[in-house]
């Protein structure tokens, strides 16, 4: 593999990579695909940076992943037709996650879009508790990451609204303290 696409994922894993997955790949696809063997191309292609890593390890390169390499994972499980020319979501999507709660934010609707906040994590409650689970933990990931690197109200907002639930389950309870941490750090 050449060294500049064994760079390109430590900057992508550690976090400095100005374009994402889907965009880099589909840019680097036929010269891969000439250059690999068959079987570690379809690797790479199907397991996205779950094979990034070991091939940065097999090359002797450290990494230290940062936490937008798990944002970076799930960008690379997206549909194309969701992202931009950076394999980033469109802002047009981006405006319509959480039950719109991007758009009203972006238009200025604090009031709106905390409630639509508060639907998601109300429709959670529909789900089996394992999901349940799951997609509270997936959405205090997303309150962090937009705390840290994105727009920082909708992230404390979501923290917040995550930090303020009471729950005597062990499987919800790790998302609420996760919550309740972040907000004090």
């Amino acid at each position: 593999m050449r060294p500049e696409h064994l760079a390109w994922f430590k900057d992508l894993l550690e976090g400095r990579a100005s374009v994402s997955w889907v965009a880099w790949f589909k840019r680097h696809e036929t010269e891969l695909a000439n250059e690999l063997p068959r079987a570690a191309f379809l690797r790479l292609k199907f397991n996205h940076l779950d094979e990034a890593e070991p091939l940065l390890r097999k090359a002797g390169i450290d990494i230290t992943p940062s936490p937008l390499a798990k944002r970076e994972r799930l960008y690379a499980t997206m549909h194309p037709s969701v992202l931009d020319e950076n394999g980033r979501p469109k802002e047009t999507f981006r405006r319509q996650s959480h039950h719109g709660t991007f758009g009203f934010f972006g238009d200025g609707d604090l009031a709106k879009g905390t409630e639509a906040l508060r639907a998601c994590l109300r429709e959670m409650k529909g789900y089996p508790i394992t999901t349940h689970a799951q997609m509270l933990q997936d959405f205090c990931f997303d309150a962090e990451m937009e705390l840290q690197y994105g727009n920082e109200k909708i992230g404390r907002t979501m923290l917040e609204l995550i930090a303020a639930l009471e729950t005597d389950d062990d499987l919800l309870a790790p998302s609420i303290f996760a919550a309740r941490v972040a907000l004090q750090a």
